[in-house]
């Protein structure tokens, strides 16, 4: 489940470091610096807990309803609505400079 989780916040990771890259830069850099700055510590986290609960067994799923599902699902949907809400903020201001050509980012 956690390397699942892990890959999902990789995928929307990605996407929102295209969509709003570093400090509104264009260059490949800045979007490398977007990811590795909001997406990869949830990705880091997600994998972690499926390292803790092979070597511990603390985290494991099994039980549907425990800890590791409970640590799991709160990564996976902070993860997720970090991503998202960047994503949405680089559309507000796409919007926002296209009410107003004038206005730069």
């Amino acid at each position: 489940m956690a390397v699942l989780f892990a890959i999902i916040l990789a995928a929307a990771g990605v996407w929102s470091s295209r969509r709003r890259p570093w400090k509104g830069g264009k260059d490949g850099m800045a979007v490398v610096k977007a990811f590795m700055i909001t997406s990869l510590p949830f990705v880091v986290g997600g994998a972690a807990t499926g390292v803790v609960s092979l070597t511990t067994g603390q985290l494991s799923i099994p039980p549907a309803i425990g800890l590791g599902i409970a640590v799991d699902v709160a990564i996976l949907l902070t993860g997720l609505l970090v991503l998202v809400a960047r994503a949405l903020k680089a559309r507000e201001k796409e919007s926002e400079i296209g009410k107003n050509p004038g206005k730069r980012a």
